[in-house]
C-alpha cells in the first residue's frame, strides 16, 4: 500500500512483465514472489529462500552469468538479482546484458527526471557529469552528496528530493523509504519502463558514453590533511566542490580526491571528454599527491 504512493502499481499489472529474479538467498524471497504476483507479472524465480550457508558460497558473476541466460532463455523483459540484505540490485536488460551499477543508475536517473516526485535527485560526487545532461530538459537539479550511505540517506528525506542512488546497485525512494531497497526500486524500475513503453536495453544503448578513471594512492593517515589544503591551494584558479574531498573542474572534465575513510589512501577519481582524457588528468593528480608527500 505504502509504495502505491510512489508507484503507479496500475501501469506495472497492464504491462504484465515477465521477469527473471535472483533472491541472493535472502529475505526479499519472503516478500517479493507476494508483490510481483499482485502486480500480475510472471516471475522465474532464483535461489528463492534464505540460506546463510548458500550465500556465503554464492559467485556473483556466476549469479549473473545464470540470470543473463534465463533472460534470454525465457523472453523475459528484465533480470535482476537482489543482494542477501534486500538494499541492492544488480539489472540484466532484455538482450541478457548485466548493467554496471554507473549504467543502471544513469537507466533510473533517465527514466524517473520526467516523472520525479520532487525537484532533484541525491546522487553522490564522483557520478558522471552525464546525470546533469540526462535530467536538464525535465528542469530537475542533480544534488551532490558525499560518498557514505549515510550522507545519501540524509538528502534522501529532506523535501524536494525524489530519487536517490549510490554507486553500487543502492537506489532511495524517499516517498516509500529514505533507505536502500531493492525491491521496491525494482518495482519502480518495471513503472517507469512501461509508463515509456520502452525497454531497458533500449533505454541502456541511448544513455551516453561515459569515460571515468579511478586511481588510488597510498596516504599516511596524518598527511590526509595536507593533501586535501595542497590540492586546494593548487586548484584555486579553478571551479570547486568540497561537498567530499576536493572536486576540481577542468575544461572537459573534473577530478575528485577523496581521502578514503577506513584505509590510508586516498581515491582519485576523474571524468574526461574521452577514456585517455580521463586517465591523464587522473594521472595528473596522483602525481601531484606524491609530490605533496
Amino acid at each position: 500500500e505504502a509504495l502505491g504512493a510512489t508507484v503507479d502499481l496500475a501501469a506495472v499489472r497492464g504491462a504484465a512483465f515477465k521477469l527473471v529474479i535472483d533472491y541472493g538467498y535472502g529475505s526479499a524471497a519472503f516478500v517479493m514472489p507476494n508483490v510481483l504476483a499482485k502486480l500480475n507479472a510472471d516471475v522465474l524465480g532464483v535461489n528463492p529462500y534464505a540460506s546463510t550457508r548458500q550465500r556465503i558460497g554464492a559467485d556473483q558473476a556466476e549469479a549473473e552469468a545464470q540470470v543473463s541466460r534465463l533472460v534470454q532463455a525465457s523472453g523475459a523483459q528484465l533480470g535482476a538479482l537482489i543482494d542477501a540484505d534486500g538494499e541492492h540490485l544488480t539489472l540484466v536488460d532484455d538482450e541478457g546484458v548485466v548493467l554496471s551499477h554507473d549504467e543502471a543508475r544513469l537507466a533510473f536517473v533517465s527514466l524517473v527526471a520526467g516523472h520525479l516526485l520532487g525537484d532533484r535527485i541525491a546522487l553522490p560526487v564522483n557520478v558522471s557529469s552525464q546525470a546533469e545532461r540526462l535530467v536538464e530538459p525535465y528542469g530537475v537539479r542533480i544534488q551532490h552528496t558525499k560518498t557514505s550511505t549515510a550522507a545519501l540517506m540524509a538528502a534522501a528525506s529532506e523535501t524536494g528530493c525524489g530519487f536517490a542512488a549510490s554507486g553500487d546497485g543502492g537506489f532511495i525512494l524517499p516517498g516509500f523509504l529514505p533507505a536502500f531497497d531493492a525491491g521496491a526500486a525494482l518495482v519502480k524500475l518495471l513503472e517507469l519502463l512501461a509508463r515509456a513503453d520502452t525497454t531497458l536495453s533500449a533505454v541502456r544503448q541511448s544513455l551516453p558514453r561515459v569515460h571515468q578513471a579511478h586511481e588510488t594512492v597510498v596516504t599516511p593517515w596524518e598527511q590526509k590533511g595536507l593533501v586535501m589544503r595542497t590540492l586546494v591551494e593548487l586548484s584555486k584558479d579553478r571551479r570547486l566542490e568540497l561537498i567530499d574531498g576536493v572536486k576540481v573542474f577542468h575544461d572537459d572534465g573534473w577530478v575528485l580526491a577523496l581521502p578514503d575513510p577506513d584505509e590510508p589512501v586516498t581515491h582519485i577519481w576523474a571524468e574526461g571528454a574521452d577514456h585517455n582524457a580521463a586517465r591523464a588528468l587522473a594521472q595528473e593528480y596522483v602525481r601531484r599527491i606524491r609530490q605533496t608527500l
